[in-house]
């Protein structure tokens, strides 16, 4: 099966009024008014699956009101609340030079040589940007996201080499 290249744009936050109304937060650089979304992916049980949507309207700098097709009761849009939002996003600049979301997925290496884990998202944290990183050990570590201490990104290896503070991966 051939699926799409999705990216995380959003998480529902909570539901608004009682007809199936969603209040959606928007990813750090993602703005729904630059793309013409139709649909968009929530991850259900790690399933990317499309809904439709019959409306959409801004609330707020970073967050909007949405219907979704079928979600019409608050119990439905309840079942909904803390999932990722996914949309097939095609980059608006016509430049290959990649931004901090495209790293998702790549594997963070110290400037020594000391493998951290896998970025799994790019998280905003009261306006400070955040990899999430995944450690082989299964648990959970988060670095800056700074292009200041980004060394190399190796595209084709999808790695990154990062000068990192001293102690930080020790958190």
């Amino acid at each position: 099966m051939n699926q799409p290249h999705l990216t995380e744009i959003g998480k529902i936050q909570k539901t608004h009024g009682v007809n199936g109304e969603l209040q959606v937060s928007w990813s750090n650089d993602f703005y729904p008014e630059d793309h013409n979304l139709e649909s968009v992916f929530l991850v259900i049980d790690g399933i990317p699956i499309p809904f439709f949507i019959q409306s959409l309207r801004m609330k707020g700098a970073n967050s909007s009101l949405i219907i979704l097709d079928e979600i019409d009761t608050i119990q439905q849009a309840d079942e909904l609340v803390g999932l990722k939002i996914m949309a097939e996003v095609k980059s608006s600049s016509s430049s290959d030079e990649l931004t901090l979301d495209d790293l998702v997925g790549f594997v963070v290496i110290t400037s020594r040589g000391v493998q951290l884990g896998t970025i799994e998202v790019l998280q905003d944290y009261a306006g400070n940007l955040v990899f999430e990183l995944q450690t082989a050990s299964g648990n959970e570590l988060l670095i800056p996201a700074s292009p200041d201490l980004i060394v190399e990104i190796d595209e084709d290896s999808r790695s990154i080499v990062m000068e990192l503070p001293e102690g930080i991966a020790d958190l």
